[in-house]
C-alpha cells in the first residue's frame, strides 16, 4: 500500500523531478556514455521532465584505497556532461559535496533504519566478496543514496538492476521516518529500472571497463583512439565473408554512439561481407568516434583547464539545490520539533 506523500513539495507543476547520479572514479569511456551520460543528457532535453544530475563524490569515498580518486575525476566527469550537451535550462548539475544538508538528512534516516536493513544490502555483501575494506562508509552507503534522493523530492531515480535494492531501502527509510514522526514528510521515491545491456570491451569477451584495460576513452587525442579501435578484437572471416553483427565487438561498440545512419550502414556491409571486411569497419568506427567525441575534445579541454568558469556555470544548479534542500531539511526538523531559532 502507497503511503500518502507530503502535501507541500517542491515538485514544479507538468515536470516530472528525475534524480541520477554519476560517481566520479575514473577517466570517463564509450561504456559510460552509452549506460549512464546518454540517458541522462536525452532526459535533460525532455520538456515533461526535471534532471537534477548529481555528481556524487562523497559516494566515491567508500573505497578507502581509491580515496583520492573523486577529487580527481570531479572536474572531468562535470566536463563530459556539459561537453555532451547536457541542457542547464531548467535542469541541474550538483556536486554532491556542495550540498550539506544530504548528510544532514542522512542522519536523521540512519536514526529509523535498522542495522539488520544494511547487513543485508547485496552492494556490501559483493564489495566485500571483492576485496574491499568494511569502512563504515561502505556500510551506510544506502542511507545516503537514500538521502540524495529525499533531500530533494525526487520522484523518479533511474537505476540498473544492481541498484533496484537500493531504491527499496530509500523507500522503506521514508516510510519508517513517516511513520516515526506520524504524518507524510519526506517522499517516497519510485525506481525507473534502466535495462541497458553490458558494452562489450575491444577484447571482445568482458564488458567494458577500465580495470580491465579494454575500454575506449571519449576525449583521449586521435592517436591513441585509432590504436585502440584498431585493437578490437575480431574473428577470423575474410574480406567477401559474410559477417554476424550481433556477434561483432566492432559493431557493438559502434552502435553504443554511433548515428542511425552509420549503424545502419555498417550492418548491411557486414551482413553483405562483400569487399568490406573487419578494416573498414575499424576504419568506420575511427570516423564515427571523432564525428561525436573527437570534435568536442577541444571544449572538453577548456573546461578542464578552466575551473573556475566549470564552477560558474554551475552556480545557478548549486543555488537552485540548496534552496531545494533547505525546504525538505525545514519539513523535517519541522517534523522532529529541532531547533529554537
Amino acid at each position: 500500500m502507497t503511503q500518502p506523500q507530503p502535501s507541500h513539495t517542491t515538485h514544479t507543476p507538468g515536470r516530472v523531478r528525475v534524480l541520477t547520479g554519476a560517481k566520479p572514479t575514473s577517466e570517463l569511456h564509450v561504456g559510460n556514455y552509452f549506460g549512464a551520460i546518454r540517458p541522462a543528457i536525452e532526459a535533460s532535453h525532455d520538456a515533461g521532465k526535471e534532471v537534477i544530475l548529481m555528481c556524487v563524490d562523497w559516494h566515491g569515498l567508500t573505497d578507502r584505497a581509491k580515496i583520492l580518486e573523486p577529487g580527481k575525476y570531479t572536474a572531468g566527469l562535470l566536463a563530459t556532461y556539459l561537453t555532451m550537451g547536457f541542457s542547464l535550462e531548467k535542469n541541474m548539475i550538483v556536486l554532491q559535496s556542495e550540498i550539506p544538508e544530504i548528510p544532514e538528512i542522512a542522519w536523521y534516516l540512519s536514526c529509523v533504519s535498522a542495522v539488520g536493513l544494511l547487513e543485508r544490502a547485496h552492494a556490501y555483501k559483493d564489495a566485500l566478496s571483492s576485496g574491499k575494506e568494511p569502512t563504515a562508509g561502505l556500510f551506510n552507503y544506502p542511507i545516503l543514496m537514500a538521502a540524495d534522493i529525499v533531500t530533494f523530492d525526487a520522484q523518479v531515480v533511474p537505476v540498473g538492476k544492481d541498484q533496484s535494492q537500493h531504491l527499496e531501502y530509500a523507500s522503506d527509510m521514508v516510510k519508517l521516518f513517516n511513520n516515526a514522526v506520524g504524518r507524510p514528510v519526506l517522499f517516497e521515491p519510485k525506481a525507473l529500472i534502466q535495462e541497458t545491456p553490458l558494452l562489450i570491451g575491444i577484447d571482445g569477451e568482458r564488458k567494458m571497463s577500465k580495470s580491465y584495460g579494454n575500454h575506449l576513452p571519449l576525449f583521449a587525442p586521435k592517436k591513441e583512439i585509432e590504436k585502440r579501435i584498431k585493437e578490437i578484437k575480431t574473428d577470423s572471416k575474410g574480406l567477401d565473408d559474410p559477417k554476424d553483427p550481433e556477434t561483432c565487438a566492432v559493431f557493438q561498440i559502434l552502435k553504443s554512439f554511433g548515428s542511425k545512419e552509420s549503424i545502419a550502414y555498417m550492418d548491411e556491409r557486414l551482413r553483405n561481407g562483400t569487399g568490406y571486411g573487419y578494416g573498414h569497419a575499424k576504419k568506420d568506427v575511427i570516423d564515427e568516434h571523432e564525428r561525436v567525441f573527437g570534435c568536442k575534445r577541444e571544449l572538453y579541454e577548456h573546461y578542464i583547464n578552466s575551473p573556475r568558469e566549470l564552477a560558474q556555470l554551475l552556480t545557478p544548479s548549486h543555488n537552485c539545490a540548496r534552496q531545494l534542500a533547505a525546504t525538505v531539511r525545514q519539513r523535517v526538523r519541522d517534523a522532529l520539533s529541532l531547533g529554537i531559532l
